[in-house]
């Protein structure tokens, strides 16, 4: 909705001009049937001359004319304001009808330049002498009048005041009529400039919302010092109340000292850290050009305490995508002293910040006591970062741990990168396989280790990074060290806490609890599956080389494979890979073994399944695979009560 008001000095003093606004919006519909126009209120308001500093008006544009028009512009700067035009036609209507009415006499028009310029040049047209007269303050329309009297004019032709002047001493008067050609002219220029307004409203409050959202503080001056941006960042950076600062000057602003010279200087671009009162500021200036020549200078800052407040809460939200511990020390399954011990030493080694190297054999949950470690630390609500140092070759390997600078090589990303260092601050890096990375690694490693900073591929600046270090390997690098696969400095640097994992097969009390774990987790489409006490005694006498994680997926395949049954030491023997010491024991022996055992599982498993099935009997042998007469016979045979 577009507001214009059509100021004037007594009512109706645009004839019809309500009717000519409908005709202008009725024709405007009719020239933009296809296209959303804008609508448009009119409203009159009346005031006269002497009263328009004090007029307050909530509109979009004013129209108005003549000498109001140019007092209106006076008081109002900001303010789109239409003057209506004069037309040649509204003066030619206006002296015929002074012809007219007085006859062939001397003619004084008097009014703004903007009305009267050029009517000398309508005499010949209406055959009337005219004498103009410029009216630039209303408090001296009077004298002007008493001015045309003496150079023998008779008939006044001007706005109301003057008007009413001269006829109150015996002049012929007339008022110049707005004509409707040049109403509908004023119509048109007033909604032009108000959208043009509206819209240049909106790219203000933009700016405005983006500033006062902005992080940084942001202050603009033009050459005199008058300033022009003030967002609401810096207010609050530099602790001023006051909210209306456009246009006021920055020496009453700011106080005296480096942030309010470098702000003031004519010096180029600056970036550095300076003091303003209490206060840190990270400072970057530039100057402001319009068409190459310089009209001001900005400064955008920062709080370097607020910097380092944002760096955590990014650092929490790359935490929050992805980099996290999941594991905690309740989520180890252990009946085994051993494990239980060592979960002990790992809480003790979680309370301080030292370097730790987990030592252990492949599967052994190295990932899950690092995991655990973190969240029982200090540092459990920053980023866990883990990656496996013989997964990547050492180029990618280096750019992944350390990140790279921009155009540190084809194909690096625009900005740069930020390496798993940085990406680890105030958190725990979690480097798996450490025995696996190159010399070269090692050497930047190591340098990470002592000085706790880094500095990315390409780059030449130093960042401080604060991480706990957690390494894990599953060789022994001692060995390494003395046959120089391994810096012996950086091995002592890693090792400041050992932990060393046992294999299961040193721990084999724990099996029965991982395999009862493992099979009842929960696999999509598929019955649990329940596994007798026999096949799991099985289970915990095999060898395990790959330890956990291999335990963890035979079960898997066994879930697969024994599908809503239960699991028997036939699966057992039958899917258990060809590599456990028991394999080694002479063929009868094993076989015999295997009968004496099957016998008492097939008891155990009908017996089962007859309790799960609420001992129906057609149930039953549908779960165990056989009809209900075989069914009938194993239970005689086995002598088994059915209730």
């Amino acid at each position: 909705m577009i507001k214009i008001k059509l100021v004037v000095p007594r009512k109706g003093y645009i004839k019809e001009a309500f009717e000519r606004f409908e005709e202008f919006n009725q024709l405007e519909e009719r020239e933009n049937q296809h296209g959303k126009m804008a609508e448009i209120e009119l409203e009159e308001v009346v005031v006269a001359a002497h009263k328009i500093a004090e007029l307050e008006l909530d509109a979009d544009v004013i129209i108005s004319r003549g000498l109001m028009t140019k007092l209106l512009k006076e008081h109002n700067e900001f303010m789109p304001i239409v003057d209506i035009p004069v037309q040649g036609i509204d003066l030619i209507r206006c002296l015929s009808d002074c012809k007219a009415r007085f006859g062939r006499k001397k003619v004084a028009v008097i009014g703004a330049l903007n009305m009267i310029y050029g009517v000398e040049n309508l005499a010949d047209i209406v055959d009337l002498p005219i004498q103009s007269y410029i009216l630039e303050d209303i408090e001296k329309s009077a004298s002007l009048v008493d001015l045309a009297v003496n150079e023998g004019c008779e008939i006044v032709v001007s706005g109301l005041s003057t008007t009413e002047y001269a006829e109150a001493i015996g002049l012929g008067a007339a008022i110049v009529e707005t004509g409707k050609e040049s109403f509908r002219q004023a119509l048109i220029e007033a909604k032009r400039l108000a959208l043009v307004s509206l819209r240049e409203q909106e790219k203000a409050e933009r700016y405005q919302t983006i500033l006062n959202h902005a992080y940084e503080g942001v202050v603009a001056i033009d050459l005199k010092g008058e300033i022009s941006v003030f967002n609401t960042a810096a207010r609050e950076i530099l602790a001023i109340s006051e909210k209306n600062l456009i246009g006021q000057s920055i020496y009453e602003v700011l106080q005296k000292g480096k942030f309010r010279d470098l702000l003031l200087n004519e010096g180029d671009y600056h970036e550095e850290i300076v003091s303003y009162q209490s206060v840190q500021l990270s400072v970057k200036k530039v100057g402001n050009f319009l068409k190459g020549k310089k009209v001001g200078n900005m400064v955008a800052f920062q709080d370097v305490t607020g910097i380092q407040e944002m760096e955590g809460k990014i650092r929490k939200k790359i935490y929050s995508r992805g980099h996290v511990a999941k594991y905690t020390f309740a989520d180890i399954l252990f009946c085994s002293t051993e494990i239980e011990k060592t979960i002990e030493t790992a809480k003790r080694y979680s309370e301080v910040d030292s370097n730790i190297l987990i030592i252990g054999e492949t599967g052994t949950g190295k990932e899950i006591f690092a995991q655990s470690i973190h969240n029982h630390s200090r540092r459990k609500g920053n980023p866990f970062v883990a990656i496996n140092c013989a997964a990547l070759p050492e180029d990618l390997l280096e750019s992944e741990l350390f990140g790279y600078a921009e155009g540190a090589f084809t194909g690096a990303m625009k900005g740069g990168k930020q390496g798993f260092f940085e990406l680890a601050h105030r958190g725990t890096i979690f480097l798996d396989e450490i025995g696996e990375i190159s010399p070269k690694l090692q050497s930047r490693l190591l340098r990470v280790l002592q000085e706790r900073e880094i500095m990315r591929i390409g780059d030449d600046k130093i960042i401080p990074v604060d991480v706990r270090i957690i390494a894990a390997t599953n060789k022994n690098l001692i060995h390494m060290v003395k046959a120089s696969d391994f810096r012996e400095d950086l091995y002592y640097r890693l090792s400041v806490l050992d932990l060393n994992l046992p294999p299961l097969r040193e721990r084999r009390e724990d099996i029965p609890v991982l395999v009862n774990a493992f099979i009842g987790k929960s696999f999509p489409g598929h019955t649990h599956p329940m596994i007798t006490e026999a096949a799991c005694q099985r289970l915990s006498e095999a060898s395990w080389e790959g330890n956990v994680r291999q335990l963890q997926n035979f079960c898997e395949r066994l879930m697969v494979l024994c599908k809503g049954r239960i699991i028997d030491i036939y699966d057992i023997e039958k899917y258990l890979p060809d590599t456990n010491e028991e394999r080694e024991r002479p063929f009868q022996e094993s076989k015999r073994n295997v009968a004496r055992a099957s016998s008492v599982s097939e008891r155990e498993q009908i017996m089962q399944v007859l309790k799960n099935c609420h001992y129906n009997k057609g149930k039953a042998a549908d779960e165990l695979g056989m009809s209900r007469t075989t069914l009938w016979r194993k239970i005689k045979q086995w002598n088994i009560e059915t209730k």
